[in-house]
């Protein structure tokens, strides 16, 4: 999409920071987005509640939550998606858990519930239970949650997906500062 095809006048939100930042320099205009980049933060954002009757378009890949969708289509929005990017995940193979426990890697980040699903899907069963020993660091409760019903027991939620966010709770986590942590 070429910024010549960008409607104008709009309002261009992005989940998290970076998204916002790179799709404002594509469009020339602000792009605002919520502090906790996560859909539910979106959603909360007062730009988007009072949306009856506009067009919104999701740039997304493929896959993912539809609560956006869902939502603003409720609230009585015309909601369509463009998907721009395809997701492909990696094979986990044994021999790499294995070099992973010779490195002693003790903490995991997971970003997405797709990332969390592949995770578990993707490792062979005899080192699976090795994986959910390790802290795994994720982005949000609905995550943490996620990842204590599949079984992992040192759940950490750092409050979003950014470098910057994610960085931060592993400094905490490094100097035993946390407060996050889910049991």
């Amino acid at each position: 999409m070429c910024p010549d095809s960008m409607p104008n006048p709009a309002i261009y939100l992005g989940v998290g920071q970076k998204t916002a930042h790179e799709l404002s320099k594509l469009v020339q205009q602000k792009v605002n987005y919520p502090s906790v980049s996560d859909s539910e933060h979106l959603l909360a954002l007062p730009e988007l509640n009072d949306v009856a009757g506009k067009r919104v378009v999701i740039l997304r890949g493929n896959g993912g939550r539809e609560l956006i969708f869902d939502e603003l289509t409720k609230r009585g929005a015309y909601v369509h998606y463009l998907q721009l990017y395809q997701r492909q995940y990696r094979a986990v193979e044994s021999a790499a858990i294995a070099q992973w426990q010779r490195a002693q890697i003790d903490t995991m980040i997971v970003t997405s519930a797709e990332q969390l699903e592949h995770l578990v899907s993707a490792i062979p069963n005899a080192q699976l239970s090795w994986v959910k020993q390790q802290r795994l660091l994720v982005p949000s409760e609905r995550i943490a949650k996620q990842a204590i019903a599949l079984g992992f027991n040192n759940v950490t939620n750092s409050q979003g997906a950014s470098n910057s966010t994610l960085f931060a709770a592993l400094q905490r986590l490094k100097t035993g500062l946390n407060n996050d942590e889910q049991k």
